[in-house]
């Protein structure tokens, strides 16, 4: 058991997921106390129809970010670490943007007694429709769906599966009328660019390096 845990301690790291929620949720709390949100909605928006079965999808993104996680650090240790990093700079980013900048979407009445309908219902219920730029949702999924191709995790066929089902997700924010379409354009730019930004240090971290190690053993000319 110990042995177990020493060899797998590093998943420990996935309970940031959890952290970051539970800020999530501290913000949504406290917001419009001092502030009034702005709402996120244009006539864009109302373009986009409801469709209730996408809920399916978006109920799904919370076991897929741990899985996903699971995987990465059960089969490709550097690279979980390097994923979880990004994830926490980009959501931390996006909380102080929901302090400094509260939002909220206006949802449609609702009405039936289908599954999809209750799930939503269910889920409007119990979050509250703010801390909506950038969408948390597009946001992660989008940092996991780059990291599967960029990083070539899986055989093409199953990328274009995994694929199909992250863009699933953040399409199923705006047609469950989640967010608005703003809100996935802010979450996508975000991941890519904390990713950008990451793996450009991260790149030039490892050329430091190898010119620090050839140096070692040579005179200097004092």
């Amino acid at each position: 058991m110990i042995l177990f845990i020493k060899k797998y301690r590093h998943l420990l790291a996935i309970l940031s997921i959890a952290a970051q929620g539970l800020i999530y949720m501290l913000i949504a709390a406290h917001l419009g106390q001092n502030s009034v949100p702005v709402p996120v909605n244009t006539w864009i928006d109302e373009h986009i129809p409801y469709i209730s079965w996408f809920v399916i999808s978006y109920v799904a993104w919370m076991p897929a970010l741990y899985v996903s996680f699971i995987y990465m650090g059960l089969t490709d240790r550097a690279l979980y670490w390097r994923t979880i990093l990004v994830y926490n700079a980009a959501v931390t980013v996006s909380n102080i943007i929901f302090i400094m900048f509260p939002t909220f979407m206006p949802r449609p009445e609702i009405s039936g007694s289908d599954l999809f309908t209750w799930l939503v219902q269910f889920i409007y219920s119990n979050d509250n429709p703010v801390n909506c730029f950038p969408s948390i949702h597009c946001l992660t999924s989008y940092l996991l769906l780059i990291t599967m191709n960029r990083h070539k995790l899986f055989s093409v066929g199953l990328r274009i599966v995994f694929s199909a089902f992250f863009w699933s997700i953040i399409a199923s924010t705006v047609f469950i009328k989640q967010h608005a379409l703003v809100d996935v354009v802010g979450g996508i730019v975000l991941a890519e660019i904390t990713y950008r930004i990451f793996y450009f240090i991260e790149g030039k971290r490892r050329q430091v390096v190898p010119k620090e190690q050839s140096n070692v053993g040579v005179p200097s000319n004092s």
